[in-house]
């Protein structure tokens, strides 16, 4: 069974919490709830859960408070939040879990489901790292978690060139490396398109910042700062041209 602790300061939520565990997740044993940082910092440490279901906004305090405050910590972390799309990005940037308030039963097994298949924590402080990182408004530096088939890489975001889509797969070009990702490209597009990318063909995702040079055609190309040449698709033309005006 996974420990659960649930940390929420508003008791409507942790019911509706108690509720989704009840019903539709056997393997998750709710060993306590807190509706207060310092209960559940005593509780933890206590109880030692395998799973924490954690609030971001907790009286005058942080979920983020509650995990600076404990240090080290070895269990899995799903946010529950409502908080806007801004930090949303950030919590995608770093593949850290979170459930959107009011909680909708599909995500909540969905969430579920992920986490049964693969129920560690080894990478779960660094993957927090990243999003705190990323909620700074003031670091202009964003990172990427980005799974790989022998675990994951951190990338800056601003230090990927290109990303070219393989069917259900993408490759992700840096200035050094390339590598290969189990998602698809839509997922890139969703995920940078704030961050001054452009799908400039149907199979590529580039990142405005490392263009060099557009050469005219029917479409035309552009080079990349790694000398990547990429075909520029007929009906983005105009849209991607406007980019420089």
């Amino acid at each position: 069974m996974i420990k659960t602790l649930i940390v929420d300061d508003e008791q409507h939520c942790i019911d509706s919490l108690i509720r989704l565990v009840e019903t539709h997740a056997a393997n998750l044993k709710i060993i306590a709830t807190c509706t207060t940082i310092e209960d559940a910092l005593k509780k933890t440490k206590l109880l030692q859960p395998d799973l924490v279901f954690l609030d971001i906004e907790i009286h005058n305090k942080t979920g983020f408070d509650y995990l600076e405050d404990l240090g080290n910590y070895n269990f899995n972390v799903i946010f529950t939040t409502a908080f806007n799309d801004y930090a949303i990005k950030a919590f995608k940037y770093s593949a850290m879990d979170y459930l959107l308030k009011p909680i909708d039963k599909d995500d909540f097994i969905a969430a579920i489901n992920r986490l049964e298949k693969q129920i560690t924590s080894l990478n779960n402080a660094q993957q927090i790292k990243i999003l705190l990182n990323n909620l700074k408004k003031e670091d202009p530096k964003k990172t990427i978690q980005i799974p790989t088939s022998n675990g994951f890489e951190i990338l800056e975001i601003e230090d990927i060139v290109h990303c070219k889509a393989d069917t259900s797969y993408t490759f992700i070009y840096t200035k050094t490396e390339k590598i290969l990702v189990s998602k698809p490209l839509k997922h890139f597009e969703e995920l940078l398109v704030d961050a001054n990318f452009f799908r400039i063909h149907n199979s590529h995702l580039i990142n405005i910042a490392h263009v060099k040079k557009y050469t005219k055609g029917k479409g035309g190309y552009v080079t990349m700062s790694n000398q990547e040449t990429i075909d520029v698709s007929i009906r983005r033309k105009e849209a991607f041209l406007k980019l420089f005006n």
